[in-house]
């Protein structure tokens, strides 16, 4: 301990004591000087204790420093920190951001506050909070807090494992550092700084450029004795050569970690690393003595449950260790076929999926929460493999679900329950139960670049599949989709199609009879991945007969099982008629006339009583007013993805609606028809889905979508639609209408007209049931009838009255 500032301390706890007549404001600025000699003690208690009366009396004043108060309140957060009382460090934050004035400890302030976030996983939340910090720089003009807030930013990066995902984003942080530090001579960059950026290029596959930052680091530390930060380093240095497979180098580092007082996260990853590349029972069991370093025991003491791991500090460290041991567990069940060996890990998997749960929720912004469906997508596949191979059709099914839409469920769980509930996941046997019959069926997929399983449903069968050569289905399904997209123009392109497409069909549906088990049935399609982006009507079942399954099956699909089974619950009543928008012409002048759309949709109202928008009256505010009241919207109008945040939007006659904003609104729609181009289009997010304009209208509570795939053709489209809703308002199901009315398309077509770009664009997601719809009320017959009526009685009067005459 510095004797000199124990010397401070004595003196001013003595004058604080001999209780001198002193004004609050040398009152308060003495316990705050107080608080700062204690905490250079480590007497963290009493540093609190001296700053919490410094601020009091501060408050008490009449005319506040809030320079000073801030202050004091930066402090008290920091003691907590030290402390890892997070509660209570989130509350001073609390109190200091409330504060009616701002400076540079506000923005520090917010700073430490992304950190709390970024240690719960909630990165995207943190890197919104640090933004914030740079946004304002204005506002506090200290450019030390600027420099903090960049190289905050580069942190969370460095922990989201997903770096050419955010390229763009990493380098503009790190030019804007490189600014600061030449604009102001007297900042540098924290060596933490650099350790961040190493991580960040090992992301990027770059050894040899990490292991020059970490050496560049490890000097630092080696000069300043920091024992902790060099283990660390080492283990970092060791992780690299082993990436490399430069094993003798990496083993020469972990040793030396291994060798210094370091910290416990530094000595677990050292573990966990050197059983990389080993056997994988000799990985699961290192990674199991890491986990014990972490909770301070021996893994093997008590089986490892999930109240222990939510209250460690190290919960993320802890659920690397395990998925890393749910992949070994799979690999060494491959290898010894060892029943005991499979039901660890399957326990260890339902372990993994309740954190992966817990962490997900815990985060508060979307794309934290999208980050961590992202890193559970390659989990599901393997909890489902290892369903496959104990032949567990109910447990696979589970992680299916758990692997599609789950942003979405759970915001639809969030209307109306607490957003920290975990959303129902229905099972496979409720889900046979409400969904299949003797003329229904349904199918799941799961599915990545090198593997994927599928489920197949009847009310008496349950098949459980591995689909064959997924690198080559991938790859034919891309092409497939390029080809539904556009037109035949030469007999040869629609044969290539019909090959491809029962080549795709035979893969997707491999088992026995597959065509004979769906024919002239309804069947539910969940697909998942690139499966979401082509159209399964537009199959070839089989090749010499050449007929599209559409010809032979309705379908309709599902986000999820789940998912539906939310969306059927809860509905307010609306109007059984079709509130309809058609702009017709816009504001905007890169968006073309659709020349067809007032037509269509006079002929659509004709059919159906209609509440019908055209042109100017189009609006986006109309549409904002109106929404709730009605069960079907149709909006024919233009559809697209923004270039620069690749965001969808669609357009009314003077402004354009976002996703963010459909995301927003609620609504009470049976049927939404998006008569647009690429309204089922959208970046697709491993595990999540497609964020399409679809997506929106789902989230704000709408049963079923109908939308397209691809530019569609006006004129075909408007033709099916007319169709269809000729159909439905006979009391046919929607996607026996929809079915019906592609046939009907394709058997009144001929040549390059049937081609699938102008009919299979369409699809229907959601509830396939009837939809009761008010017939269109013609006024011009009754006036007829009336007229009629009026004549048959003057007639009668005339014939009346001339008997009396003879």
């Amino acid at each position: 301990m510095n004797i000199d500032n124990k010397l401070k301390t004595i003196a001013l706890e003595n004058f604080i004591n001999k209780k001198i007549n002193l004004n609050n404001e040398n009152k308060a600025y003495a316990y705050h000087r107080l608080g700062i000699l204690y905490s250079i003690e480590n007497k963290y208690n009493k540093a609190i204790h001296v700053t919490e009366k410094s601020i009091n009396i501060r408050k008490l004043t009449d005319s506040i420093d809030y320079y000073k108060l801030n202050n004091s309140f930066y402090n008290l957060n920091y003691y907590y920190k030290v402390l890892g009382n997070v509660k209570k460090q989130k509350g001073i934050i609390i109190k200091l951001q409330n504060q009616p004035v701002k400076n540079k400890f506000t923005y520090k302030s917010y700073i430490d506050l992304g950190f709390i976030f970024t240690n719960k996983g909630d990165y995207f939340n943190a890197l919104k909070i640090f933004q914030n910090v740079i946004d304002n720089y204005p506002s506090y003009n200290d450019p030390k807090t600027l420099l903090k807030a960049h190289e905050a930013v580069i942190a969370v990066y460095s922990y989201i494992d997903e770096t050419n995902r955010y390229l763009k984003e990493i380098k503009h942080h790190t030019s804007s550092i490189d600014t600061l530090i030449q604009k102001h001579h007297y900042l540098s960059t924290d060596i933490g700084y650099k350790n961040n950026l190493a991580n960040i290029f090992e992301n990027l596959n770059k050894p040899f450029k990490v292991i020059d930052l970490y050496e560049e680091v490890l000097k630092v530390y080696e000069k300043n004795n920091d024992y902790e930060n060099i283990g660390r380093v080492y283990s970092n240095i060791g992780r690299v050569y082993n990436k490399i497979n430069q094993r003798d180098k990496a083993d020469y580092f972990f040793d030396k970690a291994l060798n210094i007082k370091t910290d416990k996260k530094a000595i677990a990853a050292v573990y966990s690393n050197k059983g990389d590349y080993l056997s994988p029972e000799i990985k699961i069991r290192y990674n199991k003595k890491a986990i014990g370093i972490l909770l301070k025991r021996e893994y093997e003491e008590k089986a490892l449950t999930l109240k222990e791991i939510k209250n460690s500090d190290y919960k993320l460290d802890i659920l690397d260790y395990l998925i890393e041991n749910v992949n070994a567990g799979i690999k060494n069940y491959e290898f010894t076929k060892k029943n005991s060996v499979l039901n660890t890990t399957i326990e260890m998997s339902v372990l993994v999926d309740k954190l992966i749960s817990f962490i997900r929720l815990e985060s508060i912004v979307d794309t934290s929460k999208l980050f961590w469906i992202r890193k559970a997508a390659s989990f599901y596949m393997q909890a489902v493999t290892l369903s496959y191979y104990k032949k567990d059709v109910s447990q696979a099914f589970y992680f299916m679900e758990k692997n599609k839409a789950l942003l979405l469920l759970e915001g639809l769980n969030n209307n109306s329950e607490n957003n920290k509930k975990e959303p129902l996941i229905i099972s496979l046997e409720e889900s046979v139960k409400q969904y299949t019959n003797k003329d229904k069926s349904l199918i799941e997929y799961i599915l990545n670049e090198q593997i994927g399983y599928g489920i197949f449903c009847n009310e008496n069968e349950r098949i459980f599949f591995k689909l064959k050569n997924v690198p080559d289905l991938i790859n034919e399904v891309d092409s497939l989709k390029s080809k539904m997209s556009e037109y035949f123009i030469y007999k040869d392109d629609e044969e290539k199609y019909k090959r491809l497409a029962n080549k795709v069909f035979l893969k997707l549906f491999p088992f026995k009879n597959a065509i004979d088990k769906i024919k002239n049935k309804e069947l539910i399609v969940i697909p998942d991945y690139k499966l979401q982006r082509i159209n399964f009507e537009a199959l070839i079942p089989d090749i010499l007969r050449g007929e599209y399954l559409l010809e032979h099956t309705e379908i309709n699909y599902l986000l999820s099982a789940s998912v539906f089974e939310k969306l059927n619950k809860n509905k307010e009543n609306a109007m059984n008629k079709i509130l309809a928008f058609a702009p017709v012409n816009f504001k905007h002048n890169t968006l073309n006339s659709l020349k067809r759309s007032k037509n269509a949709m006079q002929e659509i109202a004709s059919i159906c009583e209609t509440d019908l928008f055209l042109e100017d009256k189009a609006k986006k505010e109309t549409f904002l007013n109106e929404i709730k009241k009605y069960a079907i919207i149709h909006l024919n109008t233009h559809a697209g993805i923004d270039k620069i945040e690749n965001k969808p939007w669609i357009a009314f006659h003077e402004k354009k609606i976002s996703l963010i904003e459909l995301l927003g609104l609620s609504n009470n729609a049976e049927l939404v028809v998006l008569d647009a181009c690429n309204g089922a289009s959208g970046k697709q997010e491993i595990g999540e889905g497609i964020m399409s304009l679809s997506r929106g209208f789902f989230r704000g509570g709408a049963k079923c979508v109908i939308a397209t795939q691809w530019k569609a053709n006006e004129k075909a489209t408007n033709e099916i639609l007319q169709t269809f809703y000729k159909e439905l308002k006979k009391g046919k199901t929607k996607s026996k209408a929809l079915q019906i009315a592609k046939k009907n398309y394709i058997n009144t077509h001929q040549l390059s007209e049937i081609s699938p770009y102008y009919w299979a664009s369409l699809i229907l997601t959601g509830s396939s049931d009837s939809i009761k719809i008010t017939s269109h009320f013609n006024y011009n017959w009754i006036w007829f009838t009336l007229l009629v009526m009026l004549i048959i009685l003057f007639l009668a009067k005339g014939k009346k009255h001339n008997s009396k005459l003879i």
